[in-house]
């Protein structure tokens, strides 16, 4: 794909950020009021449900072995107009992440939503948020076999469950969705994933360290 690729890229040259100069840091009190800023888009309940509901099963996938895997939100299950996108480790974090965003920095709906009553101009709380984790999370329960395997319902989903709910409701913003999906790699049990996750938990938020090795062995 280089020979198609290059010209156009040759052509882009700094719009594309190869030798283009970026304003330096500021330190300023408005740049620091401007991190807790959330950028102007859609604020939707749509996008909340999409949001969660690929986060999830990309969270099952990777515990049942798959580091990418064809996802799409449970309500598009059985409608083949809407494609199945390949989604990876990226595509999971920044779901989560802007999640914990909507929550934690008091986003505004854009739109009215009939299915939470809710409207233009309210805020998406941490209420709402675990109001769509349940019925997002029920709709994965009830999908066939062909979207969310059987087996995973009782093993794996609901441990995804558990880390995207930690993640999104921890005060402080976690770092990365992989640690909390590596520390249960081949774990199927729900109680020693909380533990684990327990243990993350405390030590980030706590000592400011992330756990990245696997809890399945103890080194020597």
């Amino acid at each position: 794909m280089v020979h198609i690729i290059g010209p156009d890229w040759e052509d882009a040259r700094e719009a594309n950020q190869s030798g283009r100069i970026f304003p330096a840091l500021e330190y300023s009190p408005k740049a620091a009021d401007e991190l807790l800023l959330i950028e102007p888009a859609p604020t939707t309940i749509r996008g909340a449900r999409n949001l969660l509901s690929v986060a999830l099963q990309y969270g099952n996938a990777f515990g049942q072995g798959m580091q990418a895997a064809a996802l799409k939100p449970a309500d598009y299950f059985g409608n083949d107009d809407i494609l199945y996108l390949m989604e990876d480790m990226a595509t999971g974090e920044i779901r989560l992440s802007i999640l914990w965003e909507w929550v934690h920095k008091g986003a505004i709906l854009t739109e009215d939503d009939p299915t939470t009553n809710t409207k233009a101009g309210d805020v998406f709380s941490a209420s709402l948020f675990e109001k769509l984790l349940e019925e997002e999370y029920e709709k994965l329960l009830h999908a066939e076999d062909r979207d969310v395997h059987e087996s995973s319902k009782t093993t794996t989903l609901p441990i995804s469950k558990e880390i995207v709910v930690t993640y999104v409701q921890c005060e402080v913003k976690l770092p990365w969705f992989i640690d909390l999906l590596n520390i249960n790699l081949n774990n199927h049990d729900l109680r020693t994933a909380k533990q684990r996750i327990d243990r993350y938990l405390e030590a980030f938020v706590q000592q400011g360290t992330r756990i990245t090795e696997n809890m399945d062995f103890t080194a020597l």
